[in-house]
């Protein structure tokens, strides 16, 4: 599995986030089908994963985690939606 760094392509997302959210920090990457959204702020980082083509596997989130998280060992909430296509990753600062 590899992160491919993608923001680039969603300049518009980006400045979405950034214009419209307490958010300080946006990257966009890609991870083969499975889109990854990292947002950070001052008081927490949000991690949004999604996949429109199937769901989202469990190696998937902890690689993502893995990867994208500098304190692994922090506690963090996830949100799954009921077909498993978004992920919701909050971990609090």
């Amino acid at each position: 599995m590899h992160l491919i760094d993608v923001t680039n392509n969603y300049s518009n997302l980006v400045h979405s986030q950034l214009n419209t959210t307490d958010a300080n920090y946006v990257k966009v990457y890609s991870l083969g089908n499975t889109s990854v959204i990292y947002t950070e702020s001052k008081n927490a980082i949000g991690i949004a994963l999604e996949n429109h083509d199937r769901r989202i596997r469990e190696d998937e989130i902890e690689f993502v985690i893995k990867r994208l998280i500098k304190d692994y060992d922090s506690s963090y909430t996830l949100t799954v939606d009921k077909s498993r296509h978004v992920i919701e990753i909050h971990i609090d600062k």
